[in-house]
């Protein structure tokens, strides 16, 4: 990563944000950012991402932070394009992506394991979490602020002290607390955080009418936070003329 602060800082003065790519690096503005190589392409996500000024500057700074090796929470009101932004980030830099979406009735267990039907059984496997501490992938946990705070807590277990009791019996831990000559790697009881594992969590903000947990209360200290707002007039007609390259301007005014 190659950062001038002082240009970052003055960002908001730049009127256009330009994203260009070369073979190993993406550019933003006049940030340079090295892409990854992954080593499931499918899991990398592909979408269909209308550039404008106000989501370049945020995408700007959460890749700052990503390449900081933060974890992200992005909280903002339905429809603002947070899991866009998100996708969008993961797809320029070539990174995996691992996906669960939180609801009121998400309990502990199912965070770690998942079914799935295979040759008519049901099958239970390791959940996207799990998957994504194994082999180094982003965990993208949407909806987080409807879980219930038991669940909330576990992932900051995760988060905060690396470390996450498994319903099976089994334990993630960091890479430096491992002891090669134990027992229990052998019988595969250890699940080592792989170094590119990451979590991005979106939340709703707190109050009505969305009535969820104050993420930004309970996760604030082990998260690097960004607010997602809706974007400026400027940025909705950026937005509104790629959807409808051929309408009248003062049409998508009215808009």
């Amino acid at each position: 990563i190659n950062i001038d602060f002082e240009q970052f800082n003055n960002i908001n003065k730049n009127p256009i944000i330009r994203i260009t790519h070369s073979n190993s690096h993406i550019h933003i503005d006049k940030f340079s950012f090295k892409k990854f190589k992954p080593e499931h392409e499918p899991l990398v996500p592909n979408v269909n991402f209308f550039e404008i000024n106000a989501h370049l500057r945020i995408l700007l700074q959460m890749l700052q932070d990503f390449y900081s090796r933060e974890n992200l929470l992005l909280i903002g009101n339905q429809g603002v394009g947070k899991n866009m932004l998100v996708d969008y980030m993961l797809q320029l830099i070539g990174y995996e992506r691992e996906y669960i979406q939180l609801h009121r009735d998400t309990t502990i267990q199912m965070l770690t394991i998942a079914p799935s039907l295979i040759d008519g059984k049901i099958v239970w496997e390791d959940s996207p979490l799990v998957k994504a501490v194994k082999y180094g992938r982003c965990l993208v946990v949407d909806e987080a602020d409807k879980a219930p705070l038991e669940v909330i807590c576990i992932l900051k277990g995760l988060v905060e002290d690396r470390e996450m009791f498994l319903a099976d019996g089994r334990k993630i831990v960091p890479q430096n607390q491992i002891n090669n000559n134990d027992h229990i790697i052998k019988n595969n009881l250890i699940i080592p955080i792989h170094p590119k594992f990451c979590v991005i969590s979106l939340a709703n903000r707190p109050g009505f009418p969305f009535l969820g947990n104050d993420l930004l209360s309970e996760l604030g200290d082990c998260f690097c936070c960004h607010v997602i707002n809706n974007p400026e007039e400027d940025s909705e007609m950026q937005l509104l003329s790629q959807y409808g390259p051929n309408i009248e301007k003062h049409k998508l005014r009215k808009l």
